[in-house]
Formats: C-alpha cells, structure tokens, sequence
C-alpha cells in the first residue's frame, strides 16, 4: 500500500499491510515500516481508500480537505491551552511569596520555643 497523505512522515513510501484495527474513530491499517515497527494508519491516508471527492474537484490544487484543516485547528487549540495552562502553573508558583509576620522592634518569636511552651502547659494542666 502506498501511504499518500502529503504530511504524513512515510508519505511515497509503499507497505505492506499485516492487518487491520478497529477503534472509535474507525478502521485503522497497520502497515509494515520494518522488521521491529508496525505502524498504523487510516485507509484514506492510503492508495487503498476512496479518493476525496475535494482532491479530486482541486485537481492538484488543493493538498488539504477542509476536515483537515478544522482537526488541525482543534489540535492546536488543544496544544496552545495545554500549553498556558501549564506556562500558568509555573508563572503561578515563581509568584508565591513567603508570608512572614512583621513584628515590632525587639521581639523575636522561635516557633520551636512557642512549641515548647504549650507542651509544658500541657503538662502543667494533666
């Protein structure tokens, strides 16, 4: 089979089918790269599927489908949210700022020596 889809990595090169798949976004070719990778690919990507009635009526003309170009703007979409959703994060936790109490001149609070005192009042009221 020869894959045709002009973006696609081993688009020109012809494989050799050793199955089919089926998932919910339909029928899916697995196709021989080498000895260690299968790869799986759609039927229209291929010579075997139906040629695009768009590509036909483009005449060379047109090397996407419209359906193409919306899945692409959903991909990046997708990617560019992924993307300040996590920038976010970041932006977010470089912002933090420690939270000190500011206390008059001359006293000094030792958050071991508060610990201490009201384990010893503890004790003093068992």
């Amino acid at each position: 089979m020869l894959v045709t889809h002009p973006f696609h990595p081993l688009s020109g090169r012809r494989l050799v089918c050793v199955g089919e798949r089926y998932n919910r976004y339909g029928k899916r070719l697995l196709l021989q790269v080498d000895d260690e990778q299968i790869c799986s690919i759609p039927p229209q990507w291929t010579d075997v599927g139906t040629a695009d009635p768009e590509l036909i009526l483009g005449a060379g003309r047109a090397h996407l489908r419209i359906s193409d170009l919306l899945e692409l703007v959903d991909m990046i979409e997708r990617l560019v949210a992924e993307r300040a959703c996590t920038s976010r994060k970041l932006n977010y936790v470089a912002s933090v700022k420690p939270n000190t109490p500011h206390l008059p001149d001359g006293i000094n609070v030792d958050p071991k020596s508060s610990r201490e005192k009201k384990r010893k009042s503890r004790k003093r009221r068992a």
